[in-house]
């Protein structure tokens, strides 16, 4: 037990366990047993310790009750080391302090940019008064410490609603606009990525969030999308990438060498990416290939751990792309074509956007030619792909004639990003002079992300504002953000690219009275909300173009997702009102894993069930204890309770009514096979149905891995997947 401190000036002293009562005290007004938290922190301590332990051995306790009211009363010790903190740092008492006084200190700190702050209001100094008492969850709390709050020597020196009130005001200057943003930060309506939550009162204006690049079948275009790899991984955007290029064996100037294939390609992309960091993890890539690729079943065994270490390429993602003549093949067992790109050039353009019967009369024709080719059985191919992506979580599916239909772009979507999510063009650039010209002919695909939160938002009225503000405030970071190329500069802002999701559906749906049970009620409940959702979106990008009059181009702005919808639910929304009216933005739905900022948000994960209702999730600070509020044990469903066909349904619910694609997760759980093992033909029906229900992408494969939990037990401490790029988990 606790005999004496060392303070923080580095003297001892005795311990006083009436400070550490008043402190308890003051903690448990929002609820729970001060004298218990006191003396479990006592009997907790050592004899000697530092002062700051103290504090942190009493939000362990709290921690340990694994209960939502010592959660919040850990949230009230959190708060107070945070303004403890600030006040060391920048000698002012935060809970007396003007928004004033605070706004000054961070800008004479160099911390917040004196160009990006407008002038002060006493309108500022209102909002920050209401703010400031708004209560967070203790992992609210913690997620912005560790993650998006501003440090000076590494200690945080904003609270969640200074930063909140920050990013408002850089973004949108002293204006009502700014004022609803930051509430929606704080009030939790609006999710951010985290380069916008750590940037914009700084001067970092970093809001490219997605990056999709192609690459054409030359050594230049190769090397330009190389460079761009590398390039936005720095500059924090989630890669997805995709080489259109010949087979290894293949002719190379007329046959007088021979071309090395695709694995030396994607070796010098791996360990590019690898060069930088995205604020908390390393760089990342998924790197897309197509089921006609000679190489196809080479290059899934990279990502396999059986082949040799010298061939393994384990650090990347790959992503399967598919069309629906290969899913047609699949499901009646038919014949597949493996064509190289240099042989069967008609072929590769056909498959992205063909239907399935010209898909195939181009095929036979080219058989019938003659021209070189592999046969295969699809059936065989897909089990492989499914095999590799079972064993190592991390094989994706992209299906390009969904993406290629269920969209109004007029061009090619050819692939996806990190996280899947992302149905954009691209064009592969042809040299580094075709990038960095204006008039360049090549596309970098580029989106900027956020989320709303349904759960936090009261009705439809608020729901049509908030998504109108966070609209505006995705299209002035991208109009803000600093752009590679003049190349960038113009693609960017004439497409316009966003993708707005939803978060926290889970307890949104607890909240309702529904489940993920597969009932047509709680199905059509999730895609009336998807509906909304969208609809407001288009709303507010049609509200804007009437505002600043700037038109997009590119698409085919008379398609509405209710035109190429395949589910059965009757459109709730008057979509012939919108019909054909200029907007800002090229499209505007996409659904990513938020799995950072939906803890900052107080929310569940996206549109996934919760693994576990209370998560230990290991930060750079520590532990983060996040609960999952509005389940309740014995009617509420786990995601390892959920089939995945079943699940795939909720996803395409709200695929019909999103103009991009969903980072749609899928489960594992080894302790309900023999063996540990799912039977293949399990998980060949869940991908055939997954996109016979007009999903566009497959993403993760959450694998339940603590033999000695049970499954009744509904805390698990686990490490957060850090796989994701930092935007896309938002």
């Amino acid at each position: 037990m606790i005999k004496e401190v060392i303070k923080a000036d580095g003297s001892i002293e005795k311990f006083d366990l009436d400070k550490l009562s008043k402190w308890a005290k003051y903690a448990s007004k929002v609820g729970g047993d001060w004298s218990e938290l006191a003396i479990e922190t006592f009997t907790k301590l050592p004899e000697l310790c530092h002062s700051k332990d103290i504090h942190q051995a009493m939000i362990d306790v709290c921690y340990s009750k694994q209960d939502l009211v010592y959660s919040r009363v850990a949230s009230r010790l959190e708060t107070a080391q945070l303004r403890k903190n600030i006040e060391r740092q920048l000698g002012i008492k935060v809970n007396k302090a003007s928004f004033k006084e605070i706004r000054d200190a961070l800008i004479n700190k160099g911390v917040w940019c004196k160009d990006t702050i407008p002038t002060y209001t006493l309108q500022q100094e209102e909002l920050f008064e209401e703010l400031k008492h708004i209560h967070l969850e203790s992992w609210q709390v913690s997620q912005w410490v560790d993650k998006y709050l501003l440090k000076i020597n590494g200690v945080t020196v904003e609270t969640p609603a200074i930063a909140a009130i920050g990013i408002g005001l850089g973004l949108h200057g002293d204006t009502q606009d700014a004022y609803d943003l930051a509430r929606d930060i704080i009030y939790s309506r609006t999710n951010l990525p985290t380069p916008v939550l750590n940037g914009i009162r700084n001067g970092d204006f970093n809001g490219v969030s997605c990056c999709v690049i192609s690459a054409g079948d030359s050594v230049e275009s190769i090397e330009v999308a190389q460079h761009l790899a590398v390039r936005m991984t720095a500059k924090k955007a989630g890669i997805g990438v995709e080489f259109t290029t010949r087979s290894k064996g293949s002719d190379v100037k007329e046959g007088r060498i021979k071309h090395l294939g695709k694995h030396p390609i994607y070796k010098h992309t791996d360990s590019g990416v690898k060069q930088f960091t995205q604020e908390t993890r390393g760089g990342s890539a998924t790197v897309g290939f197509t089921c006609i690729d000679p190489e196809v079943y080479n290059i899934a065994l990279w990502k396999s751990q059986r082949i040799d270490i010298e061939q393994r390429l384990d650090r990347l993602d790959y992503s399967f792309i598919f069309n629906d003549a290969f899913l047609d093949a699949v499901v009646n067992r038919k014949d597949w074509y493996l064509f190289d790109y240099n042989d069967a050039k008609l072929v590769h353009q056909a498959f992205y956007k063909a239907s399935t019967e010209t898909y195939n009369k181009i095929v036979e024709d080219h058989i019938s030619d003659g021209v070189k080719h592999t046969k295969v059985q699809a059936l065989d191919l897909i089990k492989h792909i499914l095999m590799i992506r079972q064993e190592t979580g991390r094989m994706y599916f992209f299906n390009v004639s969904r993406a290629n239909t269920h969209t109004p772009f007029n061009g090619v979507i050819r692939l996806s990003n990190l996280c899947q999510e992302i149905c954009l063009e691209t064009t592969p650039y042809e040299s580094m002079e075709d990038l960095y010209l204006d008039n360049g002919s090549g596309e970098t695909a580029f989106c900027s992300l956020g989320a709303l939160v349904p759960v936090n938002i009261k009705d439809d009225a608020e729901y049509k504002r908030v998504a109108y503000t966070l609209v505006k405030t995705i299209n002035k970071l991208i109009v803000k953000c600093p752009k590679m190329t003049k190349n960038h500069e113009r693609t960017m802002l004439e497409r316009m690219s966003l993708g707005v999701g939803i978060t926290g559906l889970a307890e949104y749906l607890y909240k309702q009275g529904y489940d993920y049970d597969g009932s047509e009620s709680s199905l059509e409940f999730v895609s009336d909300l998807a509906e909304k959702h969208c609809f407001y979106l288009y709303k507010a990008s049609q509200k804007l173009s009437e505002e600043t009059g700037i038109d997009v181009k590119g698409v085919d702005l008379n398609w509405l997702p209710v035109d190429t919808k395949l589910g059965k639910f009757t459109p709730k929304m008057d979509w012939e009102s919108i019909r054909g009216k200029p907007r800002v933005n090229s499209v505007l739905i996409a659904h990513m894993p938020t799995e950072s900022s939906a803890v900052a948000s107080g929310v569940t994960n996206g549109l996934y069930p919760p693994r576990k209702v209370v998560i230990n999730k290991k930060s750079r600070k520590g532990v983060v204890q996040f609960i999952c509020k509005g389940f309740e044990q014995g009617k509420n469903l786990l995601a390892w309770d959920v089939d995945n066909v079943t699940l795939s349904r909720y996803y395409s619910a709200v695929q019909d009514w999103s103009d991009q694609g969903i980072s749609a997760d899928t489960y594992f759980d080894p302790r309900k096979f023999e063996n540990g093992k799912k039977p293949l033909s399990l998980l060949l029906k869940e991908w055939v149905a997954h996109f016979k229900l007009g999903n566009k992408s497959m993403y993760y494969v959450n694998t339940y891995d603590d033999d000695e939990v049970s499954i009744f037990d509904l805390i698990q401490s686990v490490e957060v997947q850090e796989a994701d790029c930092e935007s896309c988990k938002l």
